[in-house]
């Protein structure tokens, strides 16, 4: 397959639509496949269960397999760009990732963005984690860690939006903009203190970053579902949908959940393999608890928006990383909410939902909404 993108940035004349809500059906896909790709030859097509965010199906083609994919939620087309850009830096810095065939702003037969890429043969690294022994998983942790640290050798220009179209020009700007972007979403008796001493806290801690970090590329979706295996060994790096140039330590957040929260012990192999490739600084656990906290506020307003049951879980974090120094020393409980100038703790979101203490249900439970997509 070749490495060149074919990309249409006029709209086509209307076509035959398909509304947000409705079934595509494999002719509707097979006509979006050859508008994309002319002269393609397609043989069968198949659906994928690939979540709520976008529609997928594989195609096999005279080219080999190949995935298509075409959004659910979001339609700007620059967002598949920006996916396409930061999958691409990465495969400049040795990162196995997925070569795309096509790209349309917009396919006359699905009105919407349309994207076409080879398809991973391979298992699931979260399908496959079961049926490991601890010996297999700390190599996987090994793995890992060599794969994430090419990732963010991945250097950039600014920090923001790989293709530019948002560039800070040092880490606490871009920090201070991130965060007041999910706060403007947050409602505010999200925390004990308020929207307001979160808000406090959390640049209080950007304020006491180091200024001098420079920007590298970061995935934003780090976990097993978006690692592909073949022959027990990871083969492929999927779904740079949040890639952008960050501070690297922002990707630790989802990591020590979702991969290290129920494997503790592998932990130390990651970083490990992961300060050969690209050094751990000395203020890294510094940043990796402002991560943490970036990624709980995050999740946090993600959930309470889409799926609000399993919100409290990522409030309560906030709460305990409010309830710490930026070195994890213990804080005067009313530190935040005296900057804040709010009063009496307020409930949290979602507290009336019963929540597991043992993460691994939720997480088991969440597999559905996220599959082998690239």
């Amino acid at each position: 397959m070749s490495d060149d993108l074919a990309v249409l940035q006029s709209d086509p004349p209307a076509g035959d639509r398909v509304a947000a809500g409705e079934t595509v059906g494999f002719d509707v896909v097979r006509r979006a496949l050859v508008e994309a790709c002319p002269g393609i030859r397609v043989a069968d097509i198949r659906r994928l269960d690939a979540g709520y965010t976008s529609r997928q199906w594989v195609a096999d083609t005279d080219e080999g397999p190949l995935l298509v994919k075409t959004p659910i939620r979001d339609m700007d087309p620059e967002h598949p760009r920006r996916l396409i850009a930061a999958t691409r830096r990465a495969a400049e810095g040795g990162v196995p990732v997925v070569r795309f065939r096509a790209f349309l702003s917009r396919s006359t037969a699905l009105d919407a963005p349309l994207l076409v890429q080879e398809y991973q043969d391979g298992t699931p690294a979260d399908e496959a984690w079961e049926a490991m022994d601890p010996t297999r998983r700390v190599r996987f942790a090994t793995d890992l860690g060599q794969l994430v640290g090419r990732v963010h050798s991945c250097s950039g220009a600014w920090f923001g939006d790989v293709l530019g179209a948002e560039r800070y020009p040092d880490v606490r700007t871009f920090l201070r903009a991130l965060v007041d972007s999910q706060l403007a979403e947050a409602p505010e008796d999200l925390t004990s203190v308020g929207r307001d001493g979160l808000s406090a806290a959390l640049h209080h801690a950007i304020d006491a970053a180091r200024p001098d970090v420079r920007p590298s590329l970061v995935h934003g979706d780090l976990w097993r579902q978006n690692l592909v295996l073949r022959d027990g060994r990871i083969a492929c790096l999927l779904d740079f949908e949040h890639g952008r140039y960050a501070d690297r330590f922002l990707d630790f957040g989802k990591l020590d959940e979702h991969v290290f929260g129920d494997f503790p012990e592998g932990r130390a192999a990651f970083l490990d393999a992961y300060h050969q490739v690209c050094a751990l600084p000395d203020d890294w656990e510094d940043r990796v608890r402002l991560g943490h906290a970036v990624h709980s506020l995050s999740m946090s307003v993600y959930f309470l928006r889409w799926t609000p049951k399993w919100a409290p879980q990522y409030v309560r974090e906030l709460e305990e990383w409010l309830a710490t120094g930026r070195d994890g020393a213990p804080l005067d409980a009313g530190a935040w909410s005296g900057r804040a100038g709010v009063g009496e703790p307020s409930p949290t979101p979602g507290s009336e939902v019963p929540v597991n203490a043992d993460r691994t249900r939720d997480h088991d439970e969440r597999r559905h909404l996220h599959r082998r997509t690239g």
